[in-house]
C-alpha cells in the first residue's frame, strides 16, 4: 500500500458485543478481589474487556474494530462509560487506530436523547460510528465503511458498496443475517435489523459483524467475532474471544479468552424410581462442581407432585459457591406423565397406582386408607 505507512500487510482485530455495564444476578465480588462488592457478572464483563485491550496491545493490530453492543444499553453507567473509555485510551496510547460501531444494545429509539458514544469522540486514535448511515474512516489505500444500528438498517447497508480507489476495503455493521444458517435468525421476520445476506454480495475484502455472540463463518469473507463472554446458557458450549483477520489472502482465526462458565444439567424425571428427587439432583449439581460458575438445572417430564416433594433450599446450598443456579422444571400434568410411561387400567387401580408410587408429604398410612377408599367410591 502506498501513502497510509500501514504496509502491504494487514492485521485486523475484530471484536464485539462486549456489553459493558451488563449486570444480573444479586452475587457480589468478594471483598479481597478486584472490584470488590461489584455486582459479579459486571465485574466478569469489564474483565473481558480488559483482557480484549490487552490481548490487542500484545498482538500490535494495525486496526482494532468493534463490531457493536460496546455498552449494554442506551444511558450506561458512569463507571461502564470510564471503564470503556480507560480501555480505549490504553489503545491510543499504544498507537492502535480504533474503530468503535454502535448496536442495538446503545443506541436510543429517539435522536433527542443524545448518544454515548458521543463520549467517545475525542479520544485520539479512535473513530465511532452511530448515525445510521454508512460513515467512513481512510487509513492510507484502507477504507473502513461502518453502518451503524437503526430502524433502517437494511436499507442502510444496502447503499454502502467498496470504493475501488482503495486496496482494501472493509465493512463494519452490526445486525442478524437471514439467509446464512443461523437458526435463531432464520424466523425473525419482523426484527427491524433483520440483513439479508443478498445485501453482502459485493467485493469487500472482509465483512466484521457483531451481534451474535458465537464465533461464525458466513460466507469467505464474513464473519462474526463472538463476544468475550458468556451472556446466556446458550453460549455455554461456546469458546469466546475475538477473531485476527490477516489481509492479503484473507487469513480468519478465532482467538480465544477465558470466560465465565456455564453449566446446562438435566434430569429426566421419568425415569426417577423410588429414591428422593431432591437427593438425586443434589448429586447431580455437585459433580458439576459448581463453585465459579453459572449453572443450569433442567427437570423434564415432571409431576407437580413430584415436584412438590423437593427440597429447593437444599438444592441452592449444595450450589452456594455458584455464581448461580437456575432450576426449570418440565412440568406435565400427572395423566400425560402416567401415559408416557405405561398402559392405563382401570381408575380405581391407576390411582391406587399413583398413591403408592409418588411421595405425599404429611400423609400417615391410615390417611393414605382413608383416601384409597374414597376414591374406590368415586372412581368405580
Amino acid at each position: 500500500m502506498t501513502g497510509g505507512g500501514l504496509g502491504i500487510n494487514l492485521l485486523i482485530f475484530h471484536c464485539a458485543d462486549t456489553h459493558l455495564g451488563y449486570r444480573t444476578y444479586n452475587k457480589t465480588v468478594p471483598l479481597d478481589e478486584k472490584d470488590a462488592g461489584l455486582n459479579q457478572r459486571e465485574a466478569d464483563i469489564y474483565d473481558a474487556w480488559d483482557k480484549l485491550v490487552e490481548e490487542a496491545i500484545k498482538t500490535g493490530p494495525d486496526l482494532f474494530i468493534h463490531a457493536g453492543d460496546f455498552f449494554d444499553r442506551v444511558s450506561p453507567s458512569n463507571r461502564a462509560i470510564v471503564r470503556a473509555r480507560d480501555g480505549l485510551y490504553r489503545l491510543s496510547e499504544a498507537g492502535i487506530k480504533s474503530v468503535i460501531l454502535a448496536g442495538n444494545h446503545e443506541t436510543p429509539r429517539l435522536a433527542e436523547t443524545g448518544h454515548v458514544f458521543s463520549l467517545l469522540e475525542r479520544i485520539p486514535n479512535v473513530s465511532v460510528f452511530y448515525n445510521g448511515k454508512p460513515e467512513f474512516v481512510e487509513m492510507g489505500d484502507l477504507l473502513v465503511t461502518g453502518v451503524a444500528h437503526s430502524s433502517s438498517l437494511a436499507d442502510r447497508v444496502s447503499q454502502a458498496s467498496p470504493d475501488p480507489n482503495y486496496e482494501y476495503n472493509i465493512l463494519v455493521t452490526h445486525g442478524s443475517v437471514k439467509g446464512a444458517g443461523i437458526g435463531v435468525f432464520e424466523n425473525n421476520e419482523l426484527n427491524q435489523t433483520t440483513l439479508p445476506i443478498e445485501l453482502f454480495q459485493k467485493p469487500w475484502d472482509y465483512i466484521a459483524l457483531g451481534h451474535y455472540h458465537n464465533f461464525t463463518k458466513l460466507q469467505d469473507n464474513m464473519y462474526y467475532s463472538s463476544s468475550p463472554e458468556r451472556l446466556s446458557i446458550a453460549e455455554a458450549e461456546s469458546p469466546k474471544g475475538y477473531a485476527l483477520v490477516k489481509l492479503p489472502g484473507l487469513e480468519v482465526t478465532h482467538q480465544e479468552i477465558k470466560a465465565r462458565e456455564f453449566v446446562k444439567l438435566e434430569y429426566d424425571a421419568k425415569t426417577h424410581g423410588h429414591d428422593s428427587l431432591t437427593d438425586k439432583l443434589m448429586e447431580a449439581i455437585k459433580f458439576s462442581e459448581p463453585e465459579g460458575k453459572i449453572v443450569r438445572l433442567r427437570i423434564k417430564n415432571l409431576t407437580k407432585e413430584l415436584w412438590a416433594t423437593v427440597d429447593r433450599k437444599s438444592l441452592q446450598n449444595v450450589a452456594k459457591k455458584a455464581i448461580n443456579l437456575s432450576i426449570e422444571p418440565d412440568l406435565v400434568s400427572s395423566s400425560t406423565f402416567a401415559i408416557s410411561t405405561s398402559e392405563i387400567g382401570a381408575l380405581p387401580e391407576e390411582f391406587q397406582k399413583y398413591i403408592e408410587e409418588v411421595p405425599l408429604e404429611d400423609i400417615d398410612d391410615q390417611e393414605k386408607q382413608f383416601i384409597l377408599e374414597k376414591a374406590q367410591e368415586v372412581l368405580s
